[in-house]
């Protein structure tokens, strides 16, 4: 239970406040009121709001179409108007079905050629991902992602690449700072040891006087 002799907050208070005069109390109050602060007061303090699904909408290559449905054909007894004989129907269906035969190898070639236009303008943007052109086509082809932005699907396509990329640059930020660390100059390896065993005469006095010279000798 709040102590009574505690001062309220108050929000229109603390928001006039520059936010390194805040104390740890008025932090969180801005915090647990967030919702009611304007972009700029965000901005402000360094505040975000908390998305809401319902105010998001998926982007999509295509807008979705609000469904509507058929009229039912049907006159005030029930009946429908439009009934057909069925020799008339199944005639009708087979050339219906002929003409779409027709036109499918139509509509899919107008489908490539929309497809490569749309790669080919997010390419001329985007020349990072030209190499996945071909698997960005082949994605747009599948059914599960014909919806979906070409930019996603470069994303996708390009994500172990550019995993592989980032762990790189990560391995020589390392790199560089040990070298900064030591100087700028490379770790020097340990020299291979002698082989005394193996060693010819010239080569056994030439590391003897080595050693010797070492040591002043």
């Amino acid at each position: 239970m709040p102590d009574e002799n505690t001062p309220q907050l108050n929000l229109e208070e603390v928001v006039a406040l520059e936010p390194d005069k805040l104390s740890d109390e008025q932090r969180s109050f801005l915090e647990e009121n967030k919702a009611n602060l304007t972009d700029e007061q965000l901005e402000k303090f360094g505040l975000t709001k908390d998305l809401n699904p319902d105010e998001i909408e998926p982007e999509t290559r295509y807008p979705s179409k609000k469904e509507e449905k058929p009229p039912t054909g049907e006159d005030e007894n029930g009946k429908d108007e439009d009934e057909i004989d069925p020799d008339d129907e199944r005639t009708i269906v087979r050339v219906v079905n002929k003409q779409m035969e027709a036109l499918k190898g139509r509509f899919a070639e107008v489908d490539r050629l929309k497809d490569e236009t749309e790669v080919d303008a997010f390419l001329r943007d985007n020349k990072d991902y030209t190499k996945y052109r071909a698997i960005i086509l082949k994605y747009m082809t599948h059914p599960a992602y014909k919806n979906i932005p070409v930019g996603h699907i470069a994303t996708i396509v390009s994500a172990k690449d550019q995993q592989r990329l980032g762990a790189q640059k990560e391995r020589d930020a390392q790199k560089k700072a040990k070298e900064t660390q030591s100087g700028g100059s490379p770790v020097r390896k340990p020299s291979k040891e002698f082989n005394w065993s193996t060693a010819t005469k010239e080569e056994f006095e030439a590391q003897k006087a080595k050693i010797l010279g070492r040591q002043g000798i």
